[in-house]
């Protein structure tokens, strides 16, 4: 892939990344890693691709490592700290996806318990969503119980 393709493609995934609640820097940085041909870059190299601010890269690192979708390791001969992605990166997605869907479900049954009688082909469709979500939840469930195994 040219280095314009690369990009291009680092800023279609990168957008992708976003929906799940990265900001721009996070979601490219997540895509560099799992798109890169390289298992890993150091903090200079991700300024040096993204042309952006240290502290942009810095944030954007930091919070990735808070939340375990990124970790670093060092090497005894050098200083630089080398960032890669986590095993857990998907399990991380999965989890957030299953706690904003009950957030969600909630929100539904409130919603269900607040309406009037006047219309309920609406609450038949909020609950048939809801059945959907469930079974949803519950497969997104046991994929993660089976990783952890």
């Amino acid at each position: 892939m040219s280095n314009k393709g690369f990009r291009e493609h680092i800023e279609e995934t990168g957008r992708v990344f976003e929906k799940f609640g990265l900001t721009p820097m996070q979601g490219r940085i997540m895509a560099y890693f799992a798109s890169s041909d390289k298992s890993e870059a150091t903090f200079s190299e991700l300024v040096d691709f993204f042309m952006a601010s240290k502290s942009s890269i810095s944030t954007s690192l930091n919070y990735l490592l808070s939340i375990k979708m990124i970790d670093y390791k060092t090497y005894a001969s050098e200083r630089k700290k080398y960032f890669f992605i986590t095993d857990e990166f998907f399990c991380i997605y999965f989890s957030q996806m299953l706690y904003n869907l009950k957030e969600l479900k909630e929100l539904c049954y409130k919603t269900l318990s607040m309406r009037s009688s006047d219309n309920p082909e609406v609450s038949e469709k909020i609950l048939k969503w809801v059945e959907g979500a469930n079974l949803f939840e519950e497969a997104i469930q046991n994929i993660l119980d089976d990783k952890k195994k």
